[in-house]
């Protein structure tokens, strides 16, 4: 009876531990021939902020740089928990035959009104060979609550440090036929 429950036990930690991985195997995924990877920097004349105006508007335009800072912060920290890359740079670098290059696009950020409606955003990615083809897409979406001490500027930067992480743990769900 004691040998039968062990046996048990073991077969549940081996389907337990081989099951409970969320990261699909990268020889399973469109990136699996890649070792490098460049991102490059955020376009942010095509993100939508329509809940922006007035003075916020300038103040949003010169954080974009420390908004970028954040993302990559968060990005860098998270991607390597995927192992699909040996390099990861950041910037307009040349791209060889074993390189991807990322382009993060910050599609919309919706700041939210105080402790009423939390803040939204949402990511899209593109996976380019040196070629420029397109080898995947993927996408997240990432909401924060908007407390009463949280300026717009608070939110915002919550939302494109919290991307950052989104997109890099995102990134192994890409798929060729995209978003």
């Amino acid at each position: 009876m004691l040998s039968k429950v062990v046996r048990l036990f073991v077969v549940g930690m081996m389907l337990i531990a081989t099951g409970c991985s969320s990261i699909p195997a990268k020889k399973d995924t469109p990136m699996a021939s890649y070792t490098n990877l460049i991102v490059r920097p955020i376009n942010w004349h095509d993100t939508a902020v329509d809940k922006i105006s007035g003075d916020e508007v300038k103040e949003f335009v010169s954080a974009q740089p420390k908004l970028a800072g954040l993302f990559q912060n968060e990005f860098g920290k998270n991607i390597d928990k995927t192992g699909y890359f040996a390099n990861v740079t950041y910037g307009d670098g040349s791209a060889d035959a074993n390189t991807l290059v990322l382009e993060p696009r910050i599609a919309s950020l919706d700041p939210g009104i105080r402790m009423v409606m939390p803040g939204t955003a949402t990511y899209f990615g593109v996976l380019k060979n040196a070629d420029g083809k397109i080898i995947a897409k993927y996408s997240a979406k990432r909401t924060v609550g908007r407390q009463v001490w949280t300026t717009m500027m608070g939110a915002i930067e919550d939302l494109a440090k919290e991307l950052g992480e989104d997109a890099a743990s995102e990134l192994p769900k890409a798929t060729a036929s995209g978003f």
